[in-house]
């Protein structure tokens, strides 16, 4: 969606959030809580969640980062064990009590350039591999997250569950750490079963 599309969206989102928030009151149309009362009409359920804080913090998201720290282990190992190489032969090419000859200096020079270069490619290849798994996982957990909050929301009778762009939301409609119950008590079945 372009910025002239969302801009419209973005402004009967807050428009819609303002007559919620105010009760539907003086527009033609709208009750007011007072009036839904006297009518027998429901009042809508709004609920707020938070995803950012739920993927943060569900079992599943944890348990995809501890897939990828024991995935990445080994690779992070060896490139400590380069660094470290590196950081000797640099500790070697400063030290002035070695007597050094030219020939050696400028092979000294020659290797720990070539080790700080493959230290470099391997940090870098080490970071894109690891921004695309992270992205893999955490995508699944993010459409897991969503999967919760809308069974949430059908189960709990909710008419609309909101998340970004909420400048503000009373505690009473924040939801976040239901879903997040539901989230961990998913995961625990998931795990029994298996």
């Amino acid at each position: 969606m372009n910025d002239s599309q969302s801009k419209p969206l973005t402004a009967v989102w807050l428009m819609l959030l303002a007559v919620v928030s105010m009760g539907g009151a003086g527009l033609p149309g709208t009750l007011t809580s007072a009036h839904a009362d006297e009518q027998g009409v429901a009042l809508s359920r709004i609920g707020f969640v938070d995803i950012p804080y739920l993927i943060d913090r569900a079992p599943q998201a944890l348990e995809a980062e501890r897939r990828l720290e024991t995935e990445f282990a080994p690779r992070q190992k060896e490139l400590e064990v380069q660094r470290a190489q590196l950081a000797e032969l640099a500790a070697r090419m400063a030290d002035t009590s070695l007597e050094l000859t030219e020939a050696e200096i400028a092979q000294l020079d020659r290797e720990t350039r070539g080790l700080e270069r493959r230290v470099k490619r391997s940090e870098q290849d080490f970071r894109e591999e690891l921004n695309i798994q992270k992205n893999n996982e955490f995508k699944n957990v993010r459409i897991l997250v969503l999967e919760a909050i809308a069974d949430f929301g059908k189960r709990q009778d909710y008419d609309l569950i909101i998340s970004d762009g909420v400048l503000f939301a009373n505690k009473r409609i924040d939801v976040t750490e239901r879903i997040l119950e539901s989230l961990e008590r998913e995961n625990a079945r998931l795990k029994s079963a298996n």
